[in-house]
């Protein structure tokens, strides 16, 4: 299955150093966002997209989750080992390509954290992961509405994050690899300063991924947005996979919650 992709990633207008990390090999897709002060965040982020980058060849969801797992476990021990990296994590969200000669057109996603995971198809953008945070609990409980949310106090306080106890409870699913699917990945920096009726008609209409990624960045970070760092890797579903279209909802096959290591 052809996956052709690209990525971009920047600091952002109001940080001194951009402590996010993303992964795009070509087989599978990562983007973290360090959490733990100045430079526990960035340690975090890049422990975990440098275990997700010793994967070998993925063929199931199973072994992505273990691989988050993994990273989980590298995060927690080496803030065991050096004190100045205490509470250190991040958030991580990934999408792979775990097709098999057999089943060639399967895609496995992860998450954990407010990192998301977006699909375009069908011209329609939805997005396919849940935020890990205490307003997303509360809208869910219907304790409060999406607009009380994005005004809340603890809009950006996590639930979950990889690295900050030993074992991490992940979200996974398995997606069908539809020909003309569109994936975004990205951290809060886009998702928190561009709308999704904006991140939407930039991925209609900028053709190529890496394009449609730079952009998605350059409008993150205009002049009255850019408080965060900002990092966005964009997918696209090529040749080998399923013809045809569907819409975003429909492309989930599967989902399960799984504790990694």
């Amino acid at each position: 299955m052809l996956l052709d992709f690209g990525a971009a990633s920047d600091a952002g207008l109001q940080r001194p150093e951009n402590q996010d990390r993303y992964l795009a090999d070509g087989t599978l897709f990562a983007v973290a966002d360090g959490l733990g002060g100045h430079s526990g965040g960035g340690t975090a982020a890049a422990i975990a997209t440098e275990a997700l980058g010793r994967h070998g060849r993925l063929e199931s969801l199973e072994q992505l989750v273990a691989l988050v797992g993994s990273a989980n476990t590298a995060i927690f021990e080496a803030a065991i080992d050096d004190p100045r990296l205490a509470g250190m994590s991040t958030t991580l969200c990934a999408l792979a390509d775990i097709g098999t000669a057999a089943e060639p057109a399967r895609l496995a996603a992860a998450n954990v954290g407010d990192s998301r995971l977006y699909a375009l198809a069908n011209g329609r953008l939805g997005q396919l992961t849940i935020d890990h945070t205490i307003t997303e609990n509360l809208v869910r409980d219907g304790v409060i509405t999406p607009a009380e949310a994005a005004a809340h106090a603890d809009r950006h306080t996590l639930t979950r994050a990889v690295g900050f106890e030993r074992r991490v409870h992940v979200d996974g699913w398995e997606l069908a690899a539809v020909e003309g699917t569109r994936f975004l990945i990205c951290s809060d920096g886009l998702t928190n300063e561009v709308p999704d009726p904006e991140m939407a008609a930039i991925l209609r209409s900028v053709a190529a991924p890496a394009a449609a990624a730079r952009t998605l960045v350059e409008h993150a970070v205009r002049p009255g947005r850019g408080r965060d760092n900002v990092t966005v890797v964009v997918v696209d579903v090529g040749e080998g996979a399923a013809p045809g279209t569907r819409d975003p909802d429909r492309l989930v096959l599967a989902a399960v919650g799984a504790v990694g290591a």
